[in-house]
């Protein structure tokens, strides 16, 4: 199933708010991180690129959209958004205050965000996990 995505990297003038968007793909064999936009599209903020991506996800394999935003005073809060292979939205989590919290969906998922916290490097940035640890891929 195709799928098609919003990746972008951008900051504002002043350099005080950035806005970043990234997908991660991941699988029995497969954890693949893009953060390059395919076609050009307008971002949240003026500097940087932004656009969409068109993700191709094989049986058994989930896409995972990372969205971020950093916002006066360093502060930094988003979502994590869970997609299945039939390109359904399964589960959704908040980040925020260095706590990842389930907001809606299938926590039997949760696996997906953890490995996708893990690809992106953010590991030292989550304190808290509440979304329920379910066993799944690579667990």
């Amino acid at each position: 199933m195709e799928l098609t995505l919003p990746v972008e990297l951008t900051k504002s003038r002043t350099g005080l708010h950035a806005r970043r968007s990234v997908v991660v793909i991941l699988g029995h064999e497969r954890q693949e991180v893009i953060s390059k936009p395919a076609k050009p599209g307008k971002g949240t903020y003026s500097r940087g690129e932004a656009g969409t991506v068109t993700v191709t996800l094989n049986k058994g394999e989930v896409a995972v959209l990372a969205s971020l935003t950093m916002g006066l005073r360093k502060r930094v809060k988003g979502l994590f958004m869970v997609y299945d292979d039939s390109g359904t939205l399964r589960l959704k989590v908040k980040y925020e205050r260095l706590k990842l919290r389930y907001s809606e969906g299938d926590p039997e998922l949760s696996w997906a965000v953890d490995r996708a916290v893990e690809a992106l490097g953010l590991t030292p940035y989550v304190r808290r996990r509440n979304y329920g640890r379910a066993k799944g891929i690579g667990r």
